[in-house]
């Protein structure tokens, strides 16, 4: 709905709020109501405390605000309930970190009652807004969920990308006046009318306090807000399914909220906005870094190995092969144990770095050994080639509808992959030092984005998960761009010039490629050593000379 006396209240009840210590003391004064519960303002959110098991009583004056009201409630990580019935039906009850209800008023109807109750003491955000009787209603139209009329989006999780679902809308209709049918006709008189936009706004990458949560939360309390600060990701009609999967951004928080739209009445209302970190939010939990204490630990010392490679790769021909090879296989490994066997996350990446390590000593080797730079330099080239292919793909171009197809996907990221090494194999020396100035100086970011909430490790995941999971290929990928990807981004342009002037530096006065310990083919080691089979030409002076 369009609603702007719902925001305005936003500011001074967060300044309230980020003046107490710990979120403490009362945001408004509580009073009682002539039915023995606390009297929540109409369309102003509500600062309110609950003790654990305690169910509260909450009376909303609504008088002829509307034809229904929407009542809902917000916190960061706790779960409570909302209900119409002190005995939380299941089937008029919603349980989450940010529930909602929908009451239909009567038409003689002068306030609405709900209960609220928590398992432990929290901290909740209340609001309760009027609908008007041109306003669609939201969830109305469920037959997925438990409530008859659903007006939550319900976020679900799986191992690689984030499940957005909403129950469909309706069309308002005055107190006195049933609603329409649901599914009776699908002309413009009926709900199928209506369109639905999916928007997300990300939080500060560095800030997963209650403030900073309620601050966004300001910024996604009404539809002009929710147009002017969030992004919209997806726009469906109501033949399209209420269902969409979202790539994940572990440790940054996002807002997800959907507007649904009456094109024929000019008027829009707002499902109840909920929030996620993708991440658990007790420390130690993983939104104090990018994932588990295996996957940092494999960053920092593949970062480590890439910062020496990145300033000296070309310097040591073989620690530069042996890490590009490592990176090829490890990927290779990663991919397919983790497409084919159901293995674990941990049981995958021990997997891949013990693959990578057979595929970095066999790279390592064979130019130790054969002295075939040219092919190996064109093998190492598809490393930097594949990254360049992930940066690609990591833009919005991603979500057009042609690359949903798995095959043109991996035929645009192998022609991407191809052409970096194909164009630049005539010039084998600039190729081996940007491939390890490149992907060493990326491993550096990423050692550096595994402690850090940052965007620019997914670059690389995104097309993982595309290979390891088959709904990845459905996924919205809208990765935000804020003050730390800006800081890494600067970084990783710093490290890969610097790192590609290094190598220059070191080698301007060596061959392209040092020689190696052996010989190739056909290669003289030195002159021939004399004996009785020596031939006698240009007698005992020339005999000398020529077995030197």
């Amino acid at each position: 709905m369009t609603r702007k006396d719902a925001s305005l209240c936003w500011p001074v009840l967060l300044a309230a709020v980020c003046r107490l210590p710990g979120l403490g003391g009362e945001a408004a004064a509580a009073s009682r109501s002539a039915e023995g519960g606390l009297a929540v303002p109409l369309s102003q959110p509500y600062f309110l405390r609950l003790l654990a098991n305690t169910p509260e009583l909450l009376v909303a004056e609504v008088g002829d605000a509307g034809v229904g009201v929407l009542v809902q409630a917000q916190t960061q990580s706790r779960r409570v309930t909302l209900s119409q019935s002190q005995a939380f039906p299941r089937d008029a009850s919603y349980n989450g970190t940010s529930p909602g209800l929908w009451i239909p008023l009567k038409e003689s109807a002068l306030r609405a009652s709900f209960f609220i109750r928590s398992e432990e003491n929290v901290t909740a955000l209340v609001s309760v807004v009027p609908y008007r009787e041109q306003d669609p209603v939201p969830g109305a139209c469920n037959t997925e969920f438990d409530m008859e009329n659903d007006p939550n989006v319900h976020l679900g999780f799986t191992a690689h990308e984030t499940v957005v679902e909403f129950a469909p809308a309706n069309l308002g209709a005055a107190r006195n006046l049933s609603p329409p049918a649901c599914d009776v006709g699908q002309g413009t008189h009926s709900r199928w009318r209506l369109t639905y936009d999916l928007y997300q706004y990300f939080l500060s990458e560095v800030d997963v306090s209650e403030a900073g949560l309620f601050d966004g939360l300001a910024r996604m309390s009404s539809v002009q807000n929710v147009e002017q600060y969030g992004r919209k990701i997806a726009s469906l009609t109501s033949f399209d399914k209420t269902r969409l999967l979202v790539s994940p951004f572990a440790s940054i928080g996002v807002i997800y909220a959907v507007v649904v739209r009456d094109p024929l009445r000019h008027a829009a209302s707002l499902y109840v906005p909920v929030s996620t970190y993708s991440c658990g939010l007790a420390p130690p939990g993983p939104c104090r870094g990018q994932g588990p204490v295996s996957s940092r630990v494999f960053f920092a010392v593949l970062g480590l190995y890439g910062l020496f490679v990145c300033f000296a790769g070309h310097r040591f021909p073989v620690a530069g092969l042996f890490f590009l090879g490592f990176l090829l296989f490890c990927l290779l490994s990663f991919v397919l144990v983790g497409r084919f066997s159901g293995a674990s996350y941990d049981l995958c990446l021990v997997s891949a770095a013990v693959t990578g390590g057979l595929g970095g000593a066999l790279f390592a080797l064979c130019g130790w050994r054969l002295r075939a730079p040219l092919l190996l330099t064109a093998l190492a080239g598809l490393v930097p080639g594949f990254l360049l292919a992930a940066v690609i793909m990591f833009t919005p171009l991603v979500n057009e509808k042609m690359l949903r197809s798995d095959v043109l996907f991996w035929t645009c990221v192998t022609a991407i992959s191809i052409v970096l090494p194909a164009v630049v194999l005539a010039y084998p020396r600039a190729l081996s030092i940007l491939s390890c100035a490149w992907v060493g100086s990326y491993t550096a970011v990423l050692m550096v984005g595994s402690y850090l909430p940052t965007s620019l490790p997914y670059i690389l995941l995104s097309v993982i998960r595309r290979a390891v999971s088959p709904l990845f290929s459905q996924a919205i990928i809208l990765a935000p761009f804020q003050s730390t990807d800006g800081a890494l981004l600067a970084l990783w342009a710093v490290l890969a010039v610097g790192g590609a002037a290094s190598q220059h530096f070191l080698t301007r006065d060596e061959p392209p490629f040092p020689r190696g310990p052996h010989p190739s083919r056909g290669e003289s080691q030195g002159p021939p050593a004399c004996d009785e089979r020596s031939a006698l030409l240009g007698g005992a002076e020339g005999r000398r000379e020529s077995c030197r």
